[in-house]
């Protein structure tokens, strides 16, 4: 029989996404939370302010690799559970919805018809179903972790800490004593580091990191290299524009291979989210905070092109409004599957990051699991075994 688990007094998350905040709300409503525990997360700029504000928003159940199946399967039902418990349909825009993969081609009709009403007769020219309603759903990614981040500050000894993380104090026993964390202050959250902020030692014998893209460099500052230098996780940039349609469109994701009429190919994706959402990837050096991350003026434009050449809803002439323009970075762990657990090499440190595309459907299980690593001994939920720092 293996020893309980020793429960913590002080557990300190780093980011702000989905991950980090799905961690922050299971730790702190676990049956086995010691009333004393005290739960704080750390974010440098605004919750959600990266990939977990900006990203499609699209899950899929059924569509991974052995490493990450089971925790796929898991977070999935688990985002059912959760729009089911809190009125996710009204909060975060849950639903589940079809997903095809399409081919278009501007430069010659098709004879087929059209799978969607809202693409026009003799542009689709292949169409297959890549997933159901029992299998892919969507959610509006911002609002998910907005809403669990404030049900987690509604527990009692938890709290929110603007400010970027700087350096990791350890006790004799290698264990982490405290965080040195740089805390803004003032309004102005996104601006640089200025003579308002404080530096302050926040204690903590549990960290978890979860900052997504910067994992890697976070790692490295407040492990060293021997062992954060393992962890490696950056960003690749993805961008999207958010269009707000006049006709109510369909409950269905696509994934397509486009040719425009002037013969110029690409491949965005659509999430037909109530509010709409159209992306695609391109790259450029991860900068370093959330803040600076600022979208290719001719990605854009390439997207709105896209948008509309897809269907006449997206132009102006049926008076699509414009949301948004943005980009964000997806954090891509370098060994080519997510870290999700206890760092080797030093007690009382975990890891949940590098979830790349598929962060909004692993979030809110990836946060379960790490919960459970740090208050039960060991995870419960998924088989994370294949995921291992």
């Amino acid at each position: 029989m293996s020893p309980p688990v020793a429960a913590p007094s002080n557990i300190l998350i780093i980011g702000g996404g989905i991950a980090g905040v799905s961690t922050a709300y299971f730790l702190a409503c676990h049956p086995l939370r010691s009333a004393s525990t005290k739960i704080t997360l750390v974010e440098g700029t605004k919750v959600a302010a990266a990939a977990s504000g900006k990203s499609g928003g699209f899950l899929a159940k059924d569509w991974h690799g052995s490493a990450t199946a089971d925790l796929s399967a898991m977070s999935y039902d688990l985002h059912k559970n959760l729009a089911e418990e809190f009125g996710g349909k009204e909060n975060w825009g849950y639903r589940t919805v079809d997903t095809l993969s399409i081919e278009t081609d501007a430069t010659r009709k098709s004879k087929r018809s059209s799978p969607l009403k809202w693409l026009p007769e003799g542009l689709v020219h292949s169409s297959r179903s890549l997933g159901s309603h029992t299998t892919t759903a969507q959610v509006h990614p911002g609002q998910f972790t907005e809403f669990f981040s404030s049900k987690f500050l509604e527990k009692p000894s938890t709290s929110l800490i603007i400010g970027q993380a700087t350096s990791l104090s350890l006790k004799d026993d290698g264990s982490p004593k405290s965080v040195g964390v740089n805390k803004k202050h003032g309004s102005d959250s996104d601006s640089e580091k200025s003579s308002e902020d404080q530096h302050i030692e926040v204690d903590a014998d549990v960290v978890v990191l979860a900052a997504g893209p910067w994992t890697g460099s976070l790692a490295d500052k407040l492990l060293g290299n021997k062992i954060g230098g393992r962890l490696g996780v950056t960003g690749h940039r993805a961008h999207s524009v958010v269009l707000r349609t006049k006709e109510e469109l369909s409950a269905t994701c696509l994934f397509t291979s486009m040719t425009m009429a002037d013969g110029s190919a690409g491949e965005p994706e659509v999430y037909a989210r109530p509010d709409g959402g159209c992306g695609a990837g391109d790259d450029e050096p991860l900068p370093p905070t959330a803040a600076h991350v600022k979208p290719s003026a001719s990605a854009i434009k390439k997207l709105h092109g896209q948008a509309q050449s897809l269907s006449p809803v997206f132009t102006q002439d049926q008076n699509v409004e414009v949301v948004a323009e943005q980009a964000c970075y997806l954090p891509i762990a370098d060994r080519g599957r997510p870290l999700v657990g206890k760092v080797r090499g030093v007690e009382g440190v975990y890891i949940g990051s590098g979830l790349s595309c598929w962060g909004i459907t692993q979030g809110p299980g990836t946060g379960k699991v790490l919960a459970e690593m740090i208050l039960d001994g060991k995870a419960k939920s998924a088989d994370v075994s294949k995921l291992a720092p």
